[in-house]
């Protein structure tokens, strides 16, 4: 067989399930069959046109586990029917983030889903050194999970968050509670916030001690109260609005941090001295750096509680749907994942 099944994303709101080569993979490249995808908050602004590095036509999906098939020129340590999980992040090496240690950052990055063909198909090819392996036994649906995991547990390490301390997350979607699962680990108090019950439920399952419908409570005076007036040390925005961006800033502690890891390219409007009469230190989050095995590891120990974020699976052949649904209904949606015949 020398054709498969593919998604490609030929316009916003364009989602054409076709058939094209199986790739063959050139030197240091490997070919993975897919059994599970996830489908990103990135994935569904691509989607839906908005997302910052969005160039059509495309091939998406970022989230993907499968099984290795074959490998070319220069690649070892791998055997057929191993499965694995990709850490979507090509990295150049030669620019000054790579220069300083922070590929993540990496001026040139080439991201799996984006700038190449993703892993929304019946089979993808990626470079080695994006494979992570993991046991057979875990299911799909949970194994395409660590990636959003590994964003979660950047944000915490850039927030530098630490035990007792109180963060609040703003947003409850699978990057949110990530960035819940990651910074409970640490040791913090957590407060969540969304405009969705459903999701907020999810983030109590997940540990949040404090979670607030920001439609119905104000954030500022329940924040306060909690924090016993001091205000949260760490607020991390993972939505990517305007408005969410602003709300973190307004929320943070006076010498407190902001941590940034939704995407948007709009502008927020906030007031110079609103930094500087807090001197507060504001970060940006994105992707991973050196987190991709901790949130494998999270994922494994974890599974029944990852489990609940999958609210929907849909067969490659319904991608369509699964999007369309995502769109229209974001109420009745956390997870999403694609899953193939075994």
């Amino acid at each position: 067989m020398s054709k498969m099944r593919s998604i490609a994303l030929d316009a916003p709101y364009r989602l054409v399930v076709e058939e094209r080569e199986i790739p063959v993979p050139s030197a240091g490249e490997v070919l993975i069959q897919t059994r599970a995808n996830g489908i990103c908050g990135s994935d569904l602004h691509l989607y839906q046109g908005t997302h910052p590095y969005r160039s059509y036509p495309m091939y998406p999906g970022h989230e993907g586990t499968g099984r290795v098939v074959a490998w070319g020129e220069t690649v070892s340590g791998f055997q057929a029917g191993e499965t694995v999980i990709i850490e979507p992040l090509i990295h150049c090496g030669r620019c000054y983030p790579c220069r300083q240690g922070r590929t993540n950052a990496c001026s040139n990055m080439i991201t799996v889903g984006i700038s190449v063909p993703g892993s929304l198909g019946e089979y993808f090819v990626v470079p080695a050194h994006c494979l992570y392996k993991i046991p057979e036994t875990v299911p799909p649906h949970i194994a395409a999970l660590a990636e959003p995991f590994a964003v979660g547990f950047q944000a915490v390490a850039r927030g530098q968050v630490q035990a007792s301390e109180f963060v609040a997350i703003i947003g409850a979607g699978p990057i949110g509670l990530a960035t819940l699962a990651a910074a409970k680990l640490r040791g913090a108090h957590v407060a969540v916030m969304d405009l969705i019950d459903s999701r907020l439920a999810l983030a109590q399952s997940f540990g949040a001690e404090l979670t607030l419908n920001s439609t119905r409570k104000d954030p500022v005076e329940e924040l306060r109260e909690w924090t016993r007036g001091d205000m949260p040390a760490v607020v991390i925005e993972a939505v990517g609005s305007p408005r969410t961006i602003e709300l973190a800033v307004q929320l943070a502690a006076d010498a407190g941090r902001v941590v940034i890891e939704g995407v948007t390219e709009q502008t927020a409007q906030v007031r110079g001295v609103d930094f500087t009469r807090k001197e507060l230190a504001v970060y940006g989050s994105r992707n991973n750096l050196h987190q991709f095995q901790n949130a494998i590891d999270y994922v494994l120990a974890n599974q029944r509680l990852v489990e609940k974020m999958v609210t929907h699976q849909f067969p490659l052949e319904q991608t369509i749907q699964a999007f369309e649904l995502a769109d229209a209904h974001p109420e009745q949606v956390a997870k999403i994942v694609i899953t193939l015949a075994e």
